[in-house]
């Protein structure tokens, strides 16, 4: 979960770049990254909330299923 904070971080301040520019294509720049950044940070969650359901998993066969 650390590394979707940290890249949903790094989407914000790439949106407060985008807002204090006066460049357009600077400005263009920061809102590409702001949304690569977004997609990486939602791309990373699910994988990160699948890994600390293993752990705790006392149903071996389902854990089994998903292994496989």
């Amino acid at each position: 979960m650390a590394t979707a904070k940290c890249l949903k971080r790094q989407a914000a301040t790439c949106a407060a770049l985008a807002d204090a520019t006066y460049d357009e294509e600077s400005r263009e720049r920061y809102l590409r990254l702001e949304q690569l950044y977004l997609a990486l940070a939602e791309a990373e969650e699910p994988a990160e909330i699948q890994a600390s359901a293993f752990p705790g998993d006392t149903n071996t066969e389902a854990a089994t299923h998903r292994l496989n």
